[in-house]
């Protein structure tokens, strides 16, 4: 109860601060920085000039010079800003010899450039006003190089940092969104597995096949259903799993043939050609699944001879090679339809490895 009415306490007077707050106008994070390094590219060249004159000043001076320097830095810090964020991006992953010598010419080049249009501003001041009011003193383009030297590495180390965070926060998000939809791909490939599993053509064959086991062959029947049980818990297990392991996809991939054949009987071969190396390699579930599931249903069951069905895996160059293959007249890539296995297969893979893929 005490540390509830504290917290009422400390809300009720920070009312009129709340209050007050909304005519306070919010600077951003990258407007305070601007501001900061104008306000420091000013004064620090004001005392330096102030500082090396050495001489008593009026006054007037410690308003004058401040503008002066106000002047040039807007003129040299506009340049370099605007050369900094037109070419930053094409630069950042050179070389660091090209990098600093692009730095040094173009920071050169804006405070020249700078230090003669901000002369000559201050030059045109004076004609307006009809006398020599702002001073300009052409030998101190000297300081306007060191500082604009000084302050051009500040901000290329500045707008370098800013630009790799938001290309890490980019990649961030495209891998985000990338899992997000191979998540989403996997979810609708388990859907629809676990959806041939349990259709009722799909076990009423099965169970069909088991009920002409059980007099004549009671071992194989028992043996049928063990697979057709673990073909439902893989199913349901793989729920929640982004990849199995190839070993694992490949066990599921022979019950579920073994169910197959005690349907089709001779019309079904297959062999397995899987390298002891590429059996700890992750893949998708049901990746392997899905092409067998394809090759029964568009060859297999259409064909009176039946055909054959061949699975290899190998390791290529770092890389799994993966091959369903079977002995009918094949089909045009250019034709899957988007709800087809095969292409939620395809999109599925390209969003966990990409290009690779």
């Amino acid at each position: 109860m005490a540390i509830s009415t504290q917290y009422k306490n400390q809300s009720i007077a920070s009312q009129p601060l709340a209050g007050f707050g909304r005519f306070v106008p919010k600077i951003s994070g990258r407007l305070r920085a601007t501001l900061l390094l104008i306000l420091a590219s000013t004064l620090v060249p004001s005392v330096i000039i102030l500082w090396l004159d050495g001489r008593p000043k009026p006054f007037k001076e410690f308003f004058i010079t401040p503008f002066i320097s106000l002047v040039y830095s807007s003129c040299i810090g506009g340049l370099l800003s605007i050369g900094l964020n037109l070419s930053l991006r094409g630069f950042l992953n050179k070389s660091p010899l090209v990098k600093f010598l692009y730095l040094t010419v173009l920071i050169a080049a804006a405070t020249l450039i700078g230090f003669f249009l901000g002369s000559s501003i201050l030059l045109g001041f004076n004609a307006l006003i009809g006398f020599s009011y702002f001073g300009v003193d052409w030998g101190t383009w000297r300081i306007s190089l060191f500082m604009g030297l000084l302050f051009g590495v500040i901000m290329f180390a500045v707008d370098s940092l800013k630009f790799k965070l938001e290309k890490t926060e980019l990649e961030l998000r495209t891998k985000q969104l990338s899992e997000a939809k191979a998540k989403n791909l996997a979810t609708e490939a388990q859907l629809s597995s676990l959806e041939s599993r349990v259709r009722p053509h799909f076990l009423f064959n099965t169970l069909n096949s088991i009920s002409a086991l059980i007099r004549e062959e009671p071992e194989k029947a028992e043996r049928t259903v063990e697979r057709l049980a673990a073909l439902l818990r893989f199913s349901l297990d793989a729920a929640n799993q982004k990849t199995v392991a190839l070993r694992e996809e490949i066990r599921v991939v022979r019950d579920y043939l073994e169910i197959e054949k005690t349907r089709f009987g001779e019309r079904l071969k297959f062999s397995f050609d899987i390298e002891d190396a590429a059996e700890n390699f992750k893949i998708p579930p049901f990746a392997v699944q899905t092409l067998v599931e394809n090759s029964i249903k568009h060859y297999i069951s259409k064909n009176r001879a039946g055909g054959e069905i061949c699975i290899s895996a190998r390791i290529k160059n770092n890389f799994l090679q993966l091959e369903v293959s079977d002995d009918g007249a094949g089909f045009d890539e250019n034709n899957i339809s988007e709800n087809h296995g095969l292409d939620n297969l395809q999109s599925r893979l390209a969003a966990l490895y990409g290009e690779t893929a």
